[in-house]
């Protein structure tokens, strides 16, 4: 018989994987043999910066993938990065139960685990839904590779157009951002079948794989005749996602057409604009200079990283429902409406309780960054004397960093190693979650058995 499940000893082993898969990364890339020959060695805290970006999928460089390591060294990111998007411990839990045969199948703590990374499926057990995992993940990044080196073999030759092609769509997938191109994609800035690629790479693994599962089960029992519907969490998600991306889009090409950034070739425009909404939400390649962005669409940029992709998938942030059923709550308040409602249904309290308090707890962690940032890069020097808007490009590298993002305005590579180490902390602490990052380190809190008496206080 299984020992019951306990809250705190399950936020603590996720917690604690990530970090000892941190460090053995870092320790690898520290080796010789992780850096190409006559380049300076690696330092440890770009090691650690390194391999934490990997890690939690954000994609953040300090030095540069292609030019810096070498192929054990590419091998051992490309690594990280598969186990930070599929997690430690589906990865743990699948090998977990092939170890011991599938007659004893999957412990209620492993079982609990899987559900916490990636949800449940009905009609669908979670030895089911992990191989599924698993199948899913990698045939789309086969697929993915495949799509990708008919492009690049026609730049390079067979072998490295081949680990091209593999290297940009596990990344991609993974929402990782990892390239091996210097500028990024920016060289495939107007070529429609690399961003296509990415862009739909970048989509499926932000989705979740518990909305893929759904909208498989509904499409097979639909060719099939039958009733069935998509869960309220699937349809918020695909809706939220579609919203995202177009209002992004239009927005984007709407502030920036004519800009240095992207010139004003209708088609070009449009697929940067396109492009730079999908890979906002947490995937972090560059097919536009950053750095030539206006201000607006920095702002518009920083939201939508803020939001991220979706509960269960690669992708990081604050999450497309929990942007939902904030923006869910404010208009069943504003209708009088006595719960929280969202597409024809009612939100349970502690959804919608939740979902405030993931929102709080990553405004804090921003908040926490940006000083921080501004105490080590700037310091005591007068506001007036600093070089360009730092302000703006602390919270934008901020908010990148927490919620997994990897787009920078060029400041990461110029950071002190006290800023090296903050937005470490934010890549990590933006990939577990600010809750559970927080659960694990204060421990286990007992419920107390009293309430204290109400009192009334004026809000606004």
């Amino acid at each position: 018989m299984s020992a019951p499940v306990n809250e705190f000893t399950i936020s603590r082993v996720v917690v604690f994987s990530f970090v000892l898969t941190i460090l053995l990364g870092a320790l690898l890339l520290l080796l010789p043999v992780s850096r190409l020959p006559n380049v300076d060695p690696v330092s440890w805290i770009d090691a650690l910066f390194t391999s934490a970006s990997a890690v939690c999928v954000t994609g953040l460089s300090v030095r540069d993938t292609g030019t810096t390591f070498s192929a054990f060294g590419q091998g051992v990111i490309l690594g990280l990065i598969q186990i930070g998007g599929l997690g430690f411990l589906t990865l743990s839990t699948y090998f977990i139960t092939r170890f011991q045969g599938r007659r004893r199948g999957i412990s209620l703590q492993h079982r609990h685990l899987l559900e916490i990374s990636h949800g449940s499926v009905k009609s669908v057990s979670p030895a089911q839904l992990l191989q599924a995992i698993l199948a899913f993940t990698f045939l789309t990044e086969l697929l993915g590779a495949y799509l990708l080196f008919i492009r690049f073999s026609e730049s390079y030759p067979t072998g490295q157009a081949t680990w091209l092609a593999v290297f940009h769509a596990i990344s991609a997938f993974c929402n990782a951002g990892f390239g091996l191109f210097a500028d990024s994609l920016m060289g495939y800035r107007q070529d429609l079948l690399v961003s296509g690629t990415i862009m739909g790479l970048i989509i499926l693994g932000g989705l979740g794989f518990l909305v893929v599962a759904d909208v498989t089960l509904w499409l097979v029992a639909r060719a099939r005749r039958q009733r069935e519907s998509l869960s309220l969490h699937s349809r918020l998600v695909l809706q939220t996602t579609l919203v995202l991306i177009l209002f992004g889009a239009v927005a984007i090409a709407a502030m920036e057409w004519g800009s240095a950034a992207m010139g004003d070739q209708p088609m070009a425009v449009v697929l940067e604009s396109l492009f730079l909404s999908v890979t906002s939400r947490t995937a972090g390649f560059n097919a536009t200079d950053t750095a030539l962005l206006t201000g607006p669409t920095l702002f518009l940029v920083i939201l939508l990283m803020a939001i991220g992709g979706s509960p269960g998938s690669t992708a990081g942030g604050m999450k497309t429902t929990t942007a939902a059923v904030c923006f869910s709550l404010l208009r069943s308040k504003a209708r009088n409406r006595p719960r929280v409602e969202c597409l024809e249904r009612a939100v349970p309290d502690e959804t919608v309780n939740k979902a405030m308090l993931v929102v709080t707890g990553y405004l804090l962690a921003i908040i926490i960054g940006v000083l921080l940032l501004q105490l080590t890069e700037a310091g005591q020097q007068p506001f007036n004397k600093t070089e360009g808007n730092l302000f703006l490009a602390h919270l934008f590298e901020t908010v990148s960093a927490l919620g997994t993002v990897g787009l920078s305005t060029g400041v990461t590579p110029t950071l002190t190693t006290s800023g090296k180490l903050v937005i470490t902390i934010l890549m990590f602490v933006g990939r577990v979650g600010p809750l559970l990052a927080a659960s694990a380190m204060i421990g286990a809190v007992s419920k107390i058995p009293y309430t204290f008496a109400e009192e009334n206080v004026n809000i606004g």
